[in-house]
C-alpha cells in the first residue's frame, strides 16, 4: 500500500538516542488509520548510525551518505526519496503522535490552498517552545536571533503560560523540526535550498511556498515533544558562525531594498553589542575567545554582505 504521509528525518552522529525517536515512529505507524513510511538520511555519521537503525528498525528507509551533506540537503535528499502524499520533516529528537499526525494530514487535506503546516513543540517538562514565526526582518531579528533573545525568549514564554495560543492561524515560517506539505506543493516549489547547510533553510523553504501562492499555517492545538539536543550542540562554534551567515544568505535571497540593508544593519549593530560582554566573559572563562573570532569573522561577512567569504569547514570534513 502506498504511504499517505512520509516522514523524512536527518541525522549526524545520533545512535546514542536514536532509538527512542524510531521507537515513538513505530508506535504512530502502528496507530495511524494510513500508512506511513519512514526515511532516514545519515550525513556520514562517525558513530554507525546508519548501519545501527538499518539492522535494528528494517522497516525504515536508511540513506547514507558519503559526506557530511547538511541538514538542507539531507532534507532534500530525504525528500526526493520519500513516496508519499503528504511529506513531513521531523527531526531526530522530536517524537510525534498518531494523532498529531493525523490532524495534520487532515488539515492539509481540508485547506487546497495551505501549503504547509506545523503544530505546537513542547519540552520534554511539557512547557510550549516558540514553533511558529514571523517573516524575518530588522524587528524581527532584534527579537529571535540577537544578543537580546534570552529577554524577549522569557517574555515568550510567560506570555504563552499566562495565555497559550489557540487556534488554527498563519504566519511567517515553521521551525523545521516539524513541517509538513503536500506532495503537489513539494513539486511545484523543490526541496530546500542545500547552500544553507543548516539555519534558515525553513525560513526560506516557507517563503518560496507563500511566493508560490499557498498558505503558512500553525495548529497550536496539535502538539509534539522536541528535545532541542541535537548535532548542534557538538560543534558551537560552528553552529553560531552557521546562523548568522545563513540570516545573511536570507537577506540577499529573499529581501529587497531598504528591508535587506535594515537587516543587515541591525546584525551589525547586534555584533558591536556582542563584542564588550564576550570580551568580558572571556576573561572570566579563556575558551570563551573562540567565541569572539567568530563576532570578528561574522561582522566582516555581514559588512560585505557576503555569507561565504570566509570558508568554513563543515564538521566531520577533512577540509
Amino acid at each position: 500500500m502506498a504511504p499517505v504521509l512520509s516522514l523524512i528525518t536527518v541525522t549526524w552522529n545520533h545512535r546514542e538516542e536514536i532509538g527512542e525517536f524510531l521507537d515513538a515512529a513505530a508506535d504512530a505507524r502502528a496507530q495511524a488509520p494510513f500508512e506511513i513510511e519512514l526515511v532516514l538520511v545519515d550525513n556520514a555519521s562517525a558513530d554507525g548510525t546508519a548501519s545501527f537503525v538499518a539492522d535494528g528498525w528494517p522497516w525504515v528507509r536508511v540513506i547514507a551518505n558519503g559526506e557530511n551533506a547538511g541538514f538542507a540537503e539531507g532534507c532534500s535528499i530525504g525528500l526526493r526519496a520519500a513516496t508519499g502524499e503528504f511529506l513531513m520533516l521531523i527531526n531526530p529528537d522530536a517524537f510525534a503522535s498518531a494523532e498529531t499526525l493525523g490532524g495534520l494530514v487532515d488539515f492539509l487535506r481540508a485547506r487546497p490552498r495551505a501549503g504547509a503546516v506545523g503544530c505546537t513543540l513542547l519540552h520534554d517538562d511539557g512547557q510550549p517552545q516558540v514553533s511558529c514565526y514571523p517573516p524575518i526582518t530588522a524587528l524581527t531579528y532584534w527579537q529571535h536571533s540577537s544578543i537580546l533573545y534570552p529577554f524577549f525568549e522569557k517574555l515568550r514564554k510567560v506570555a504563552l503560560r499566562l495565555k497559550p495560543l489557540a487556534g488554527a492561524r498563519e504566519c511567517g515560517w515553521l521551525m523545521g523540526s516539524c513541517v509538513v506539505v503536500p506532495r503537489t506543493v513539494y513539486e511545484k516549489v523543490g526541496g530546500l535550498e542545500k547552500s544553507y547547510f543548516m539555519y534558515c533553510e525553513d525560513a526560506d523553504w516557507c517563503a518560496r511556498i507563500r511566493d508560490a501562492g499557498y498558505q503558512v499555517w500553525f495548529v497550536p492545538e496539535l502538539t509534539m515533544r522536541h528535545r532541542q539536543k541535537g548535532s548542534s550542540r557538538r560543534a558551537a562554534e560552528f553552529t553560531f558562525r552557521r546562523v548568522y551567515r545563513s540570516i545573511v544568505h536570507y537577506a540577499n535571497r529573499n529581501l529587497k531594498g531598504w528591508a535587506r540593508r535594515r537587516l543587515l544593519a541591525a546584525m551589525m549593530m547586534d555584533m558591536l553589542l556582542r563584542i564588550p560582554v564576550y570580551t568580558a566573559l572571556a576573561c572570566v572563562k579563556p575558551a570563551r575567545w573562540a567565541r569572539l573570532g567568530s563576532v570578528g569573522r561574522l561582522m566582516r561577512i555581514v559588512w560585505a554582505a557576503d555569507p561565504d567569504l570566509f570558508h568554513d569547514p563543515r564538521p566531520g570534513s577533512t577540509s
